[in-house]
């Protein structure tokens, strides 16, 4: 839960709860959406470097970090979600990491008024490249309670982590995701099963997307997993006047804080330009 002093928490009303926002800075609005296996604090260090000259508002998504509305695998549900905090905080700029990224660019057909749009690698599988029929194995974890289990499938769909460890069988990394599952990280990792639906509902169909008529930049690291550099450009080329930035050297968790291996001093620079 975010407990840093400089940012201010509301609670926005959505169906079954609320959705918190943790703000910091002035200006122009700017929401962050969060990804998989994070909530609205895995992006305070880059916040706090866009806070000068912006109001930075990190979203936590439905069953994660403060907010009291349920977890749904619904991504109706959570595009209600991201608009309802989008008009309450009247931000027309948005920044969407991995799912969060996908949910940002729906928003941004639902919403032609956003004037700034940006998508870090958001994991579009496009002919089978995150060999979704894993995902009837995600379904039988989550459906047994054995989130743990989950996890590991979902390291495998994803790639996350590095290679050594999604190279590893279901089984030890099923092991070894339990061993994880502290009281803090299960919200989050529970948070999967809305984060798997979401990439369910928009793989194979990059083509939605050429109707944003919203500025875009589309970035990618270097060094991330080939299928997201694929996702990058597709998109990227999908969306009438679209920019890609490949950050160098820089993989999956770039906007994460830095004590979770990001590097948000490397990212901002190139959010700030867009963003001006």
């Amino acid at each position: 839960m975010m407990s840093r002093t400089d940012f201010t928490n509301t609670q926005v009303a959505v169906a079954g709860g609320s959705i918190t926002c943790h703000t910091v800075g002035a200006g122009v609005g700017v929401v962050i959406v969060h990804g998989a296996m994070q909530d609205g604090a895995s992006q305070a260090d880059l916040a706090e470097l866009l806070a000068p000259g912006y109001s930075v508002h990190l979203v936590d998504r439905r069953g994660r970090g403060s907010s009291t509305a349920p977890l749904v695998a619904d991504p109706g549900v959570e595009l209600d979600d991201l608009q309802a905090v989008v008009e309450a905080t009247g931000s027309r700029r948005i920044i969407g990491v991995s799912s969060g990224a996908i949910l940002a660019a729906r928003l941004a057909l639902r919403i032609p008024a956003l004037e700034r749009l940006i998508l870090f690698e958001p994991p579009l599988s496009i002919d089978d490249s995150m060999g979704l029929a894993r995902t009837a194995a995600f379904d039988a974890a989550i459906a047994a309670g054995d989130v743990g289990r989950a996890m590991a499938v979902a390291m495998k769909i994803a790639e996350m982590g590095p290679p050594w460890m999604f190279g590893l069988p279901i089984p030890l990394l099923a092991v070894m995701s339990r061993r994880m599952l502290t009281p803090e990280r299960k919200p989050v990792a529970r948070g999967l099963e809305a984060d798997v639906a979401i990439i369910r509902a928009s793989a194979e169909r990059v083509g939605d997307f050429a109707a944003i008529t919203t500025p875009t930049l589309v970035l990618d690291g270097t060094a991330t997993r080939p299928y997201l550099r694929k996702a990058a450009a597709a998109l990227t080329a999908v969306i009438p006047g679209a920019r890609q930035v490949s950050l160098e050297g820089l993989f999956h968790a770039a906007t994460q804080n830095r004590d979770e291996f990001g590097s948000p001093d490397a990212v901002a620079p190139t959010l700030l330009d867009f963003l001006t």
